[in-house]
């Protein structure tokens, strides 16, 4: 018998598919649909573009949030662009975030050139990435040579071993299923379980936390979850965090019941994708809008439609009733632009804007109607 078994005996490599509770499975479920459904979404380039990067920061400030780090999404995005000048005291804050970005593309990069490499080596590079630069006595990269300074860690000579054997399970029949409906499911479930025991393991003096959850989030992407999608683990752990670490201790109890940490991360996840799924539709909704609005206000590509066109973009903008008076103080190219022109050419546009129905008067009040963007929300 191998010490761990004696002094962490919940550290079994199993879990039964049959022990997680309905719930649980549905919740599984409505995550994988989530995560096809934004994996198959159509968007601009450029709102993909900015709700990836948004998903990023977020993503990246949760998992370095974990481990004490004050940081705000703001301030990672001025350190990505270079603007922000952080006292002495916290630069090493600033350098554990862009290690984590650093990591995080590095993650990805692997996933989009399919390597799946899950071994020891992949580990080592993570925690080297993390702990890069920053005051720590750990060499990052290296296995910690005696027990965690927490407690509860595996005793240090057990750590390469249970890597590896960690490895093969993740990569083993455990996590894969006969059933194409099952695959993504289970997949989700491999992505909590490797977290989980890398947490038990402890394989470094140092990083950890954010090492397993770069691991969490690289299965994740191996399993098809989209890049905004795989962030919002780390996400629901950093918002529950009390929560997170009850279940660990809960999980580490012998017989080892690792189903409530599954449901439980299962439930934060989909809750996570539910508002990932409803922002990519606001930006779908927008966009539908702002094509249409462009077609019904300006058919033509005239001068006059293009200026109406940019009256009906502020006002919908707005959405509350507004006297005419109070229009041109919405947008400062709007003021410019009418500010050329003849009074009366703002009452004829907002008389053709009535026509079409964009907006309609209530007195003196002008009242945005909002563009049916989601016809089906409210069909009976």
């Amino acid at each position: 018998m191998r010490s761990y078994e004696q002094s962490h005996p919940w550290i079994s490599f199993q879990w039964e598919p049959k022990n997680l509770s309905r719930a649980a499975w549905l919740l599984l479920g409505e995550a994988a649909t989530l995560c096809s459904r934004l994996r198959e979404a159509a968007l601009s380039a450029k709102e993909a573009e900015l709700i990836n990067y948004i998903s990023l920061l977020h993503g990246v400030v949760a998992s370095a949030s974990m481990e004490g780090n004050t940081l705000s999404e703001d301030q990672l995005d001025r350190l990505l662009e270079g603007s922000l000048i952080l006292p002495p005291s916290q630069v090493f804050l600033g350098q554990e975030l862009l290690n984590l970005v650093k990591a995080v593309r590095w993650t990805e990069t692997r996933a989009r050139t399919a390597d799946r490499d899950l071994g020891a080596w992949a580990l080592q590079v993570m925690n080297a990435q993390v702990l890069h630069g920053l005051p720590t006595a750990a060499t990052p990269g290296e296995y910690r040579s005696v027990r965690h300074s927490t407690g509860g860690a595996v005793p240090a000579d057990e750590a390469p071993y249970l890597l590896e054997r960690l490895s093969e399970w993740l990569g083993g029949p455990a996590f894969t299923s006969g059933h194409e409906e099952e695959r993504l499911p289970y997949a989700l479930v491999r992505a909590f379980m490797a977290q989980l025991y890398l947490l038990w393991i402890v394989p470094f003096a140092e990083g950890n936390g954010r090492t397993a959850r770069l691991l969490g989030h690289q299965l994740l992407m191996h399993a098809g979850v989209p890049t905004a999608a795989a962030h919002r683990l780390a996400m629901h752990t950093a918002a529950t965090r009390s929560e997170h670490e009850r279940q660990l201790r809960h999980a580490a109890r012998p017989g080892g019941d690792t189903a409530p940490y599954i449901a439980y991360m299962a439930r934060g996840f989909a809750e996570q994708l539910r508002s990932l799924w409803e922002e990519l539709q606001q930006a779908q909704a927008t966009d539908v809008e702002q094509s249409s609005l462009a077609q019904l206000v300006n058919p033509d590509r005239t001068e006059a439609g293009s200026r109406q066109h940019l009256l009906a973009k502020a006002l919908l903008g707005h959405g509350q009733p507004l006297r005419a008076a109070q229009i041109l103080h919405l947008a400062p190219d709007l003021a410019l632009l009418y500010a050329r022109l003849s009074p009366k050419t703002l009452q004829r546009d907002l008389e053709q804007l009535g026509t079409l129905r964009i907006v309609v008067r209530h007195g003196r009040e002008l009242q945005p109607l909002p563009y049916p963007s989601r016809p089906f929300r409210n069909a009976p």
